[in-house]
Protein backbone atom coordinates (compact mmCIF):
# COMPACT_ATOMS: atom_id res chain seq x y z
CA UNK A 1 0.00 0.00 0.00
CA UNK A 2 2.56 2.57 -1.13
CA UNK A 3 -0.16 5.13 -1.92
CA UNK A 4 -1.50 5.31 1.65
CA UNK A 5 0.65 8.28 2.70
CA UNK A 6 -0.28 10.25 -0.42
CA UNK A 7 -3.97 9.37 0.03
CA UNK A 8 -3.90 10.50 3.66
CA UNK A 9 -2.31 13.84 2.82
CA UNK A 10 -4.77 14.38 -0.04
CA UNK A 11 -7.76 13.71 2.21
CA UNK A 12 -6.48 16.11 4.87
CA UNK A 13 -5.90 18.94 2.38
CA UNK A 14 -9.14 18.42 0.45
CA UNK A 15 -11.41 18.25 3.49
CA UNK A 16 -9.86 20.68 5.97
CA UNK A 17 -9.13 23.47 3.47
CA UNK A 18 -12.42 23.29 1.58
CA UNK A 19 -14.98 22.96 4.36
CA UNK A 20 -17.01 26.07 5.16
CA UNK A 21 -16.77 26.83 8.88
CA UNK A 22 -20.29 28.07 9.56
CA UNK A 23 -20.98 28.92 13.24
CA UNK A 24 -23.89 26.52 13.82
CA UNK A 25 -24.87 23.71 16.13
CA UNK A 26 -26.02 20.16 15.44
CA UNK A 27 -29.22 20.82 17.35
CA UNK A 28 -30.25 23.58 14.96
CA UNK A 29 -32.77 22.56 12.30
CA UNK A 30 -34.06 25.88 10.98
CA UNK A 31 -36.69 25.82 8.29
CA UNK A 32 -37.07 27.35 4.89
CA UNK A 33 -40.69 28.21 4.20
CA UNK A 34 -41.61 27.59 0.57
CA UNK A 35 -44.79 26.89 -1.29
CA UNK A 36 -45.41 23.39 -2.62
CA UNK A 37 -42.86 21.67 -0.38
CA UNK A 38 -40.10 20.17 -2.56
CA UNK A 39 -38.63 16.69 -1.99
CA UNK A 40 -36.12 16.37 0.84
CA UNK A 41 -33.59 14.65 -1.40
CA UNK A 42 -32.83 14.80 -5.11
CA UNK A 43 -32.00 11.34 -6.47
CA UNK A 44 -29.72 10.81 -9.45
CA UNK A 45 -28.56 7.90 -11.62
CA UNK A 46 -25.54 7.92 -13.86
CA UNK A 47 -22.48 6.24 -15.23
CA UNK A 48 -18.85 6.90 -16.05
CA UNK A 49 -16.03 5.70 -18.27
CA UNK A 50 -12.38 6.62 -18.18
CA UNK A 51 -8.76 5.73 -18.82
CA UNK A 52 -6.14 5.18 -16.14
CA UNK A 53 -2.48 4.26 -15.91
CA UNK A 54 -0.68 2.17 -13.29
CA UNK A 55 2.02 3.91 -11.25
CA UNK A 56 5.24 1.96 -11.77
CA UNK A 57 7.40 0.54 -8.99
CA UNK A 58 10.79 -1.18 -8.83
CA UNK A 59 11.05 -4.86 -7.91
CA UNK A 60 14.52 -6.39 -7.53
CA UNK A 61 16.03 -3.31 -9.17
CA UNK A 62 13.80 -3.42 -12.26
CA UNK A 63 10.63 -1.54 -13.21
CA UNK A 64 7.68 -3.88 -12.84
CA UNK A 65 5.07 -2.37 -15.19
CA UNK A 66 5.82 -2.97 -18.86
CA UNK A 67 2.40 -1.87 -20.13
CA UNK A 68 0.29 0.23 -17.77
CA UNK A 69 -2.82 1.57 -19.55
CA UNK A 70 -6.26 0.43 -18.43
CA UNK A 71 -9.84 1.61 -18.09
CA UNK A 72 -12.53 2.20 -15.48
CA UNK A 73 -16.31 2.08 -15.74
CA UNK A 74 -19.08 2.61 -13.19
CA UNK A 75 -22.84 2.72 -12.64
CA UNK A 76 -24.12 4.66 -9.64
CA UNK A 77 -27.04 6.22 -7.83
CA UNK A 78 -26.71 9.17 -5.49
CA UNK A 79 -28.75 11.46 -3.30
CA UNK A 80 -28.33 15.12 -2.40
CA UNK A 81 -30.17 17.19 0.19
CA UNK A 82 -32.44 19.71 -1.50
CA UNK A 83 -31.50 23.27 -0.45
CA UNK A 84 -35.16 24.27 -0.91
CA UNK A 85 -36.37 21.65 1.58
CA UNK A 86 -38.31 22.86 4.62
CA UNK A 87 -35.76 21.37 7.06
CA UNK A 88 -32.06 21.57 6.23
CA UNK A 89 -29.59 19.35 8.09
CA UNK A 90 -26.74 21.26 9.70
CA UNK A 91 -24.12 19.02 8.07
CA UNK A 92 -25.52 19.69 4.61
CA UNK A 93 -25.27 23.42 5.34
CA UNK A 94 -21.63 23.19 6.41
CA UNK A 95 -20.54 21.09 3.42
CA UNK A 96 -22.64 23.04 0.92
CA UNK A 97 -25.10 20.22 0.11
CA UNK A 98 -22.79 17.31 -0.79
CA UNK A 99 -23.76 14.16 -2.68
CA UNK A 100 -23.69 10.65 -1.22
CA UNK A 101 -23.15 7.98 -3.85
CA UNK A 102 -23.39 4.18 -4.02
CA UNK A 103 -22.36 2.19 -7.05
CA UNK A 104 -20.36 -0.53 -8.73
CA UNK A 105 -17.10 0.06 -10.56
CA UNK A 106 -14.99 -2.01 -12.93
CA UNK A 107 -11.24 -1.37 -13.07
CA UNK A 108 -10.02 -2.93 -16.30
CA UNK A 109 -6.35 -3.89 -15.98
CA UNK A 110 -6.60 -6.73 -18.51
CA UNK A 111 -4.29 -4.93 -20.97
CA UNK A 112 -1.53 -4.24 -18.43
CA UNK A 113 1.62 -6.37 -18.39
CA UNK A 114 4.01 -6.99 -15.47
CA UNK A 115 7.46 -8.59 -15.73
CA UNK A 116 10.82 -8.72 -13.94
CA UNK A 117 13.86 -10.97 -14.05
CA UNK A 118 13.86 -14.11 -16.17
CA UNK A 119 10.21 -15.14 -15.75
CA UNK A 120 9.30 -16.88 -19.05
CA UNK A 121 5.95 -15.03 -19.34
CA UNK A 122 4.37 -11.68 -18.58
CA UNK A 123 2.01 -11.45 -15.59
CA UNK A 124 -1.40 -9.72 -15.64
CA UNK A 125 -3.66 -7.96 -13.18
CA UNK A 126 -6.95 -8.79 -14.90
CA UNK A 127 -10.06 -7.02 -13.58
CA UNK A 128 -11.14 -5.56 -10.25
CA UNK A 129 -14.89 -5.26 -9.54
CA UNK A 130 -15.61 -2.81 -6.73
CA UNK A 131 -18.76 -2.05 -4.75
CA UNK A 132 -18.26 1.39 -3.24
CA UNK A 133 -19.73 4.42 -1.50
CA UNK A 134 -18.58 7.95 -2.22
CA UNK A 135 -18.76 11.46 -0.80
CA UNK A 136 -18.84 14.17 -3.48
CA UNK A 137 -18.83 17.87 -2.78
CA UNK A 138 -18.95 20.97 -4.95
CA UNK A 139 -16.76 23.79 -3.69
CA UNK A 140 -17.96 26.12 -6.45
CA UNK A 141 -21.08 26.18 -8.62
CA UNK A 142 -22.82 28.63 -10.91
CA UNK A 143 -25.83 28.10 -13.17
CA UNK A 144 -23.88 25.92 -15.59
CA UNK A 145 -20.49 24.97 -14.16
CA UNK A 146 -19.33 23.30 -10.95
CA UNK A 147 -16.01 22.22 -9.44
CA UNK A 148 -15.41 19.88 -6.49
CA UNK A 149 -13.76 16.78 -5.05
CA UNK A 150 -14.74 13.18 -4.27
CA UNK A 151 -13.70 10.41 -1.85
CA UNK A 152 -14.49 6.73 -2.55
CA UNK A 153 -14.19 3.57 -0.44
CA UNK A 154 -15.34 0.01 -0.91
CA UNK A 155 -14.50 -3.66 -1.45
CA UNK A 156 -12.91 -5.00 -4.63
CA UNK A 157 -12.82 -8.49 -6.11
CA UNK A 158 -9.66 -9.02 -8.18
CA UNK A 159 -9.68 -11.62 -10.95
CA UNK A 160 -5.93 -12.36 -11.25
CA UNK A 161 -4.01 -12.00 -7.96
CA UNK A 162 -0.48 -13.24 -7.42
CA UNK A 163 0.17 -16.90 -8.14
CA UNK A 164 3.69 -18.38 -7.79
CA UNK A 165 3.17 -20.61 -10.84
CA UNK A 166 0.93 -18.71 -13.28
CA UNK A 167 1.12 -15.02 -12.24
CA UNK A 168 4.51 -14.70 -10.57
CA UNK A 169 5.22 -11.02 -11.19
CA UNK A 170 1.93 -9.60 -9.93
CA UNK A 171 3.43 -8.02 -6.83
CA UNK A 172 0.54 -5.53 -6.64
CA UNK A 173 -2.34 -7.79 -5.55
CA UNK A 174 -1.96 -10.84 -3.28
CA UNK A 175 -5.54 -12.15 -3.00
CA UNK A 176 -8.95 -11.92 -4.65
CA UNK A 177 -10.71 -9.81 -1.97
CA UNK A 178 -9.19 -6.37 -1.42
CA UNK A 179 -10.01 -2.85 -0.30
CA UNK A 180 -10.68 -0.03 -2.74
CA UNK A 181 -9.92 3.67 -2.21
CA UNK A 182 -10.43 6.53 -4.64
CA UNK A 183 -9.87 10.27 -4.63
CA UNK A 184 -10.38 12.88 -7.33
CA UNK A 185 -11.29 16.38 -8.43
CA UNK A 186 -13.95 17.06 -11.01
CA UNK A 187 -15.63 19.74 -13.04
CA UNK A 188 -19.10 19.45 -14.55
CA UNK A 189 -21.38 21.29 -16.98
CA UNK A 190 -25.18 21.25 -16.63
CA UNK A 191 -26.61 20.57 -20.09
CA UNK A 192 -30.19 20.86 -18.83
CA UNK A 193 -31.81 21.41 -15.40
CA UNK A 194 -31.73 17.64 -14.75
CA UNK A 195 -28.73 16.51 -16.86
CA UNK A 196 -25.06 17.04 -16.06
CA UNK A 197 -21.84 15.98 -17.80
CA UNK A 198 -18.49 16.07 -16.02
CA UNK A 199 -14.79 15.34 -16.34
CA UNK A 200 -12.54 14.35 -13.46
CA UNK A 201 -8.94 13.53 -12.61
CA UNK A 202 -9.01 10.46 -10.34
CA UNK A 203 -6.66 8.31 -8.30
CA UNK A 204 -7.51 4.64 -7.61
CA UNK A 205 -5.92 2.35 -5.03
CA UNK A 206 -6.53 -1.39 -4.54
CA UNK A 207 -4.78 -3.51 -1.90
CA UNK A 208 -5.52 -6.14 0.75
CA UNK A 209 -3.99 -4.17 3.67
CA UNK A 210 -1.37 -6.83 4.50
CA UNK A 211 -3.97 -9.59 5.00
CA UNK A 212 -2.04 -11.53 2.33
CA UNK A 213 1.19 -11.20 0.36
CA UNK A 214 2.43 -9.73 -1.88
CA UNK A 215 0.75 -6.42 -1.19
CA UNK A 216 2.47 -3.53 -2.95
CA UNK A 217 -1.01 -2.31 -3.89
CA UNK A 218 -2.04 -1.07 -7.32
CA UNK A 219 -2.12 2.71 -7.72
CA UNK A 220 -3.43 4.32 -10.87
CA UNK A 221 -4.48 7.75 -12.09
CA UNK A 222 -6.41 9.01 -15.08
CA UNK A 223 -9.33 10.95 -16.55
CA UNK A 224 -12.97 9.93 -16.16
CA UNK A 225 -16.04 11.19 -18.02
CA UNK A 226 -19.24 11.15 -15.92
CA UNK A 227 -22.86 11.70 -16.86
CA UNK A 228 -25.84 11.83 -14.53
CA UNK A 229 -29.56 12.54 -14.66
CA UNK A 230 -31.78 13.76 -11.80
CA UNK A 231 -34.88 11.62 -11.26
CA UNK A 232 -37.09 13.89 -9.16
CA UNK A 233 -35.91 17.48 -9.53
CA UNK A 234 -38.98 19.78 -9.52
CA UNK A 235 -39.71 21.50 -12.83
CA UNK A 236 -39.57 24.93 -11.21
CA UNK A 237 -36.17 24.21 -9.62
CA UNK A 238 -33.44 25.21 -12.07
CA UNK A 239 -30.70 24.27 -9.63
CA UNK A 240 -29.40 26.70 -7.00
CA UNK A 241 -25.88 27.91 -7.46
CA UNK A 242 -23.47 27.50 -4.56
CA UNK A 243 -23.69 31.25 -3.81
CA UNK A 244 -27.48 31.20 -3.89
CA UNK A 245 -27.51 28.29 -1.44
CA UNK A 246 -25.28 30.19 0.98
CA UNK A 247 -27.43 33.31 0.65
CA UNK A 248 -30.45 31.17 1.40
CA UNK A 249 -28.81 29.87 4.58
CA UNK A 250 -27.79 33.34 5.70
CA UNK A 251 -31.46 34.18 6.19
CA UNK A 252 -31.41 32.09 9.34
CA UNK A 253 -30.22 33.20 12.76
CA UNK A 254 -27.59 30.64 13.74
CA UNK A 255 -26.13 30.26 17.20
CA UNK A 256 -22.37 29.82 17.65
CA UNK A 257 -21.02 26.30 18.01
CA UNK A 258 -19.84 25.55 21.55
CA UNK A 259 -16.46 23.71 21.51
CA UNK A 260 -16.11 20.83 23.95
CA UNK A 261 -13.60 18.26 25.18
CA UNK A 262 -14.21 14.50 25.23
CA UNK A 263 -12.23 11.27 25.52
CA UNK A 264 -12.15 8.85 22.59
CA UNK A 265 -11.67 5.36 24.08
CA UNK A 266 -11.44 2.45 21.64
CA UNK A 267 -10.52 -1.21 21.24
CA UNK A 268 -9.59 -2.91 17.98
CA UNK A 269 -8.42 -6.17 16.47
CA UNK A 270 -6.07 -6.07 13.52
CA UNK A 271 -5.39 -8.74 10.92
CA UNK A 272 -2.07 -9.14 9.10
CA UNK A 273 0.34 -11.56 7.52
CA UNK A 274 4.07 -11.60 8.29
CA UNK A 275 6.56 -10.18 5.83
CA UNK A 276 9.09 -12.67 7.24
CA UNK A 277 6.90 -15.63 6.24
CA UNK A 278 6.41 -14.14 2.79
CA UNK A 279 10.17 -13.79 2.26
CA UNK A 280 10.76 -17.31 3.57
CA UNK A 281 8.32 -18.82 1.09
CA UNK A 282 9.38 -16.71 -1.88
CA UNK A 283 13.16 -16.62 -1.46
CA UNK A 284 14.12 -19.70 0.58
CA UNK A 285 11.65 -22.50 -0.24
CA UNK A 286 11.58 -24.91 -3.14
CA UNK A 287 8.34 -25.42 -5.10
CA UNK A 288 7.71 -28.66 -3.20
CA UNK A 289 8.18 -26.99 0.21
CA UNK A 290 6.02 -24.04 -0.84
CA UNK A 291 3.14 -26.32 -1.86
CA UNK A 292 3.38 -28.26 1.41
CA UNK A 293 3.47 -25.11 3.57
CA UNK A 294 0.34 -23.65 1.97
CA UNK A 295 -0.96 -20.09 2.43
CA UNK A 296 0.47 -17.52 4.77
CA UNK A 297 -0.94 -17.44 8.29
CA UNK A 298 -3.30 -14.59 9.23
CA UNK A 299 -2.32 -13.14 12.62
CA UNK A 300 -4.19 -10.87 15.03
CA UNK A 301 -3.05 -7.71 16.81
CA UNK A 302 -5.13 -6.49 19.78
CA UNK A 303 -5.08 -2.78 20.58
CA UNK A 304 -6.66 -0.19 22.83
CA UNK A 305 -6.37 3.58 22.60
CA UNK A 306 -7.09 6.69 24.65
CA UNK A 307 -7.33 10.08 22.90
CA UNK A 308 -8.37 13.42 24.47
CA UNK A 309 -10.23 15.22 21.69
CA UNK A 310 -11.47 18.78 21.14
CA UNK A 311 -14.45 19.23 18.85
CA UNK A 312 -13.99 22.85 17.84
CA UNK A 313 -16.71 23.12 15.20
CA UNK A 314 -19.55 21.12 13.75
CA UNK A 315 -17.53 18.80 11.53
CA UNK A 316 -13.97 18.80 12.92
CA UNK A 317 -12.34 17.33 16.04
CA UNK A 318 -8.64 16.89 16.81
CA UNK A 319 -6.51 15.46 19.59
CA UNK A 320 -3.37 13.60 20.66
CA UNK A 321 -3.59 9.99 21.86
CA UNK A 322 -1.76 6.86 22.97
CA UNK A 323 -2.32 3.31 21.77
CA UNK A 324 -1.10 0.02 23.26
CA UNK A 325 -0.95 -3.12 21.10
CA UNK A 326 -0.35 -6.80 21.87
CA UNK A 327 0.90 -9.18 19.14
CA UNK A 328 1.19 -12.71 20.47
CA UNK A 329 2.44 -14.12 17.16
CA UNK A 330 5.84 -12.43 17.61
CA UNK A 331 6.97 -15.37 19.77
CA UNK A 332 7.54 -17.44 16.62
CA UNK A 333 9.28 -14.72 14.59
CA UNK A 334 12.88 -15.50 15.78
CA UNK A 335 12.61 -19.02 14.33
CA UNK A 336 11.39 -17.65 10.99
CA UNK A 337 14.30 -15.20 10.91
CA UNK A 338 16.77 -18.06 11.38
CA UNK A 339 15.19 -19.92 8.46
CA UNK A 340 15.61 -16.76 6.36
CA UNK A 341 19.33 -16.69 7.21
CA UNK A 342 19.28 -13.76 9.65
CA UNK A 343 22.28 -14.10 11.96
CA UNK A 344 21.94 -10.88 14.00
CA UNK A 345 20.11 -11.27 17.31
CA UNK A 346 17.28 -8.74 17.14
CA UNK A 347 14.99 -8.01 20.07
CA UNK A 348 11.36 -9.10 19.93
CA UNK A 349 8.50 -7.90 22.11
CA UNK A 350 4.78 -8.62 21.93
CA UNK A 351 4.04 -5.15 23.29
CA UNK A 352 3.93 -1.88 21.33
CA UNK A 353 3.16 1.69 22.39
CA UNK A 354 2.78 4.62 20.06
CA UNK A 355 1.69 8.25 20.19
CA UNK A 356 -0.29 9.94 17.43
CA UNK A 357 -2.11 13.05 16.37
CA UNK A 358 -5.72 12.29 15.47
CA UNK A 359 -8.25 14.16 13.34
CA UNK A 360 -11.87 13.27 12.58
CA UNK A 361 -14.31 14.76 10.06
CA UNK A 362 -18.02 14.21 10.79
CA UNK A 363 -20.98 13.99 8.42
CA UNK A 364 -24.27 12.94 10.04
CA UNK A 365 -23.74 9.39 11.39
CA UNK A 366 -20.50 8.83 9.47
CA UNK A 367 -17.00 10.12 10.03
CA UNK A 368 -13.59 9.95 8.41
CA UNK A 369 -10.90 9.36 11.08
CA UNK A 370 -7.20 9.72 10.29
CA UNK A 371 -4.03 9.86 12.34
CA UNK A 372 -0.26 10.21 12.06
CA UNK A 373 2.15 9.17 14.79
CA UNK A 374 5.32 7.37 15.82
CA UNK A 375 6.35 4.51 18.08
CA UNK A 376 7.41 5.13 21.67
CA UNK A 377 8.26 1.44 22.15
CA UNK A 378 8.53 -1.32 19.54
CA UNK A 379 10.80 -4.35 19.16
CA UNK A 380 9.74 -6.25 16.02
CA UNK A 381 13.02 -7.91 15.14
CA UNK A 382 14.73 -7.86 11.77
CA UNK A 383 11.69 -6.74 9.73
CA UNK A 384 10.79 -4.03 12.24
CA UNK A 385 14.31 -2.63 12.08
CA UNK A 386 14.70 -2.74 8.29
CA UNK A 387 11.28 -2.75 6.62
CA UNK A 388 8.82 -1.00 8.98
CA UNK A 389 9.46 2.77 9.29
CA UNK A 390 8.61 4.49 12.58
CA UNK A 391 6.04 6.80 11.01
CA UNK A 392 2.52 5.33 11.42
CA UNK A 393 -0.59 6.45 9.51
CA UNK A 394 -4.20 5.32 9.72
CA UNK A 395 -7.33 6.17 7.74
CA UNK A 396 -10.80 4.60 7.85
CA UNK A 397 -14.54 5.03 8.32
CA UNK A 398 -16.70 5.13 11.46
CA UNK A 399 -20.44 4.75 11.94
CA UNK A 400 -22.36 6.19 14.92
CA UNK A 401 -25.68 4.36 15.52
CA UNK A 402 -28.68 6.58 16.28
CA UNK A 403 -29.75 4.57 19.31
CA UNK A 404 -26.52 5.37 21.21
CA UNK A 405 -24.59 8.25 19.63
CA UNK A 406 -21.41 8.12 21.77
CA UNK A 407 -20.76 4.57 20.50
CA UNK A 408 -19.14 3.91 17.13
CA UNK A 409 -17.97 0.97 15.04
CA UNK A 410 -15.72 1.02 12.02
CA UNK A 411 -12.52 -0.05 10.39
CA UNK A 412 -9.22 1.50 9.41
CA UNK A 413 -6.03 0.65 7.58
CA UNK A 414 -2.76 1.08 9.44
CA UNK A 415 0.46 1.68 7.52
CA UNK A 416 4.14 2.44 8.16
CA UNK A 417 5.14 5.30 5.88
CA UNK A 418 2.80 4.06 3.16
CA UNK A 419 3.50 0.33 3.68
CA UNK A 420 0.42 -1.52 4.91
CA UNK A 421 0.77 -3.01 8.38
CA UNK A 422 -2.73 -4.29 9.24
CA UNK A 423 -6.44 -3.93 8.61
CA UNK A 424 -8.28 -3.17 11.88
CA UNK A 425 -11.88 -3.55 13.05
CA UNK A 426 -12.61 -0.98 15.73
CA UNK A 427 -15.25 -0.13 18.33
CA UNK A 428 -15.18 2.82 20.69
CA UNK A 429 -17.02 5.43 22.67
CA UNK A 430 -16.89 9.19 23.24
CA UNK A 431 -16.74 9.66 26.99
CA UNK A 432 -17.55 12.98 28.62
CA UNK A 433 -18.62 16.33 27.23
CA UNK A 434 -16.93 19.33 28.82
CA UNK A 435 -17.64 22.81 27.45
CA UNK A 436 -14.49 24.84 26.79
CA UNK A 437 -16.03 28.30 26.76
CA UNK A 438 -16.83 30.06 30.00
CA UNK A 439 -20.53 30.68 30.38
CA UNK A 440 -21.64 34.25 30.99
CA UNK A 441 -23.27 34.89 34.31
Amino acid sequence: MRGMAQLLRSCLVAIIVSVSFLPIRAEDADSVVVKNAPPKFIYTVGGSAGINHLINIKIRGEKLVKRGWGGNYSLFMNSQANPLDTAICVYDRVFGFPTLEAGVQLLDYSHTRLHTGDTPYQSRMGYAWAAYIAFRRDVYRNRKWSFGYALENGLALCSRPYNPYTNLDNDFIGQHLSLFFGWGVHTAYRLAPSVELGLGFEYKHVSNSATDRPNKGSNSYGLTLRGRCDLNRPENDKGCTYRERLLLLQRFKCQPFEPYLYFDIDASVGFRTLYEEWLLQREHMTDTERKKDGKLGLHTVWSTGFTPMVRYNQVHASGIGLEYSFAGYLARVPEIEKQCGVTTNYRHSKHTLYIFGHHEVFYKQLSLPMSVGTYLFRQHGWVGANYEPKLVETIGIRYYPKFFKPLYIGYNVKANLGKAYAMELKAGIHAGHWDLRKKKR
